[in-house]
């Protein structure tokens, strides 16, 4: 393979990606031409993910005609294209080690279009004129109170996608990029309500208040009061993982692996009362915060700083108040030009 297949895969899986691939603007192919060139592998990896995406117009094609014979005769053109060149006479005896690569890529291939194929009911729902997609820009935060009466605040640079309505007993299924605070409305027939991180991983309740945080390959999930389950599921293992309040799950989505800890849910979930508490954590955790939810480019000078430890709070509001706190904490200098900050 030309690049790591779970790379291309979470490009795919990336509700922004895809939003950039259907409806570019300015801001958006700078944020991704920004991210290419921080790593040569990546144009690669985007490269194979635009392919595969604009093979599929997700707006007028259904999850059911995706998965007709078209879509495996793409898999087959894959394979095709990545078998190597007749071997030799003399090599005719090694014919079972190429059939078993010839395998290993379809797997590896069939995975891929698996997950778009997902992908590809969640990119229907999404064009439907029956749905709702809600957004914010970097460090906006915003209100969103769901058909049922459940309450979500979005934090900065995240989309929601939801249904206008719910009818009784059925699911109440979201889809969620960035991070956002559930407050979900508990209903009498016990409807679900589900929020989708990944194609292979959902957050299900019944009704409860949790934060949900979906970047960079990872999802967090906090849960401050009731009770959810947490759904792996893909084509390698099925796991259900049910969590309590004060637990943190985080599940990294290339290795497929969960971790549960105790926390104090007010760390994490601060941030919506227009807080940041730092109480240990580190500024590599930092820097992925203030880039990922606000926008900002952060360049820090000693690398021996990103695991120094940082406990205080500051408002999450206001960008300078934000940095002029964080400077207090960590006792080191912060300059601030334009969108670039650089920690010294």
């Amino acid at each position: 393979m030309k690049s790591d297949i779970h790379s291309v895969y979470n490009l795919l899986s990336n509700v922004s990606f895809l939003d950039w691939i259907k409806n570019p603007t300015e801001e958006t192919d700078r944020f991704w031409e920004g991210w290419q060139e921080e790593d040569p592998k990546r144009k690669q990896q985007v490269k194979q993910a635009k392919a595969l995406a604009s093979s599929i117009d997700f707006k007028k094609t259904s999850p059911e005609d995706i998965r007709k014979e078209l879509i495996f005769k793409r898999i087959q053109n894959s394979i095709n294209e990545e078998k190597e060149e007749p071997a030799p006479n003399s090599f005719r005896a090694h014919n079972t080690q190429v059939k078993s690569d010839s395998s290993r890529i379809w797997m590896k291939w069939a995975a891929v279009f698996i997950g778009l194929i997902v992908m590809s009911g969640i990119y229907y729902f999404a064009f439907n004129n029956n749905t709702i997609t809600h957004t914010t820009a970097f460090g906006e935060t915003r209100n969103v109170t769901l058909p049922d009466g459940s309450e979500v605040k979005l934090n900065g640079n995240s989309s929601l996608i939801h249904s206008k309505a719910w009818e009784s007993g059925e699911v109440r299924d979201v889809w969620l990029e960035g991070e956002a605070y559930f407050t979900v409305k508990h209903l009498g027939a016990q409807q679900k309500f589900v929020v989708h991180a990944t194609s292979d991983f959902n957050v299900e309740v019944i009704g409860t208040e949790f934060n949900v945080l979906n970047r960079e390959g990872k999802t967090k999930v906090v849960l401050s009061s009731g009770k959810v389950i947490l759904n792996l599921q893909n084509e390698t293992k099925e796991e259900r993982l049910q969590m309590a309040p004060g637990e943190m799950v985080e599940y990294i989505h290339d290795d497929q692996v969960l971790t549960k800890k105790e926390v104090d849910p007010m760390v994490y979930t601060s941030w919506r009362n227009n807080r940041l508490i730092f109480d240990d954590t580190s500024l590599l955790e930092i820097k992925s915060i203030l880039e990922s939810t606000y926008g900002l480019t952060v360049k820090i000078e000693d690398k021996s700083l990103l695991e120094k430890r940082v406990y205080g709070s500051a408002p999450s509001n206001d960008i300078s108040l934000l940095l002029k706190g964080l400077e207090r904490s960590l006792g080191n200098q912060i300059l601030i030009e334009g969108k670039i900050v650089t920690i010294k």
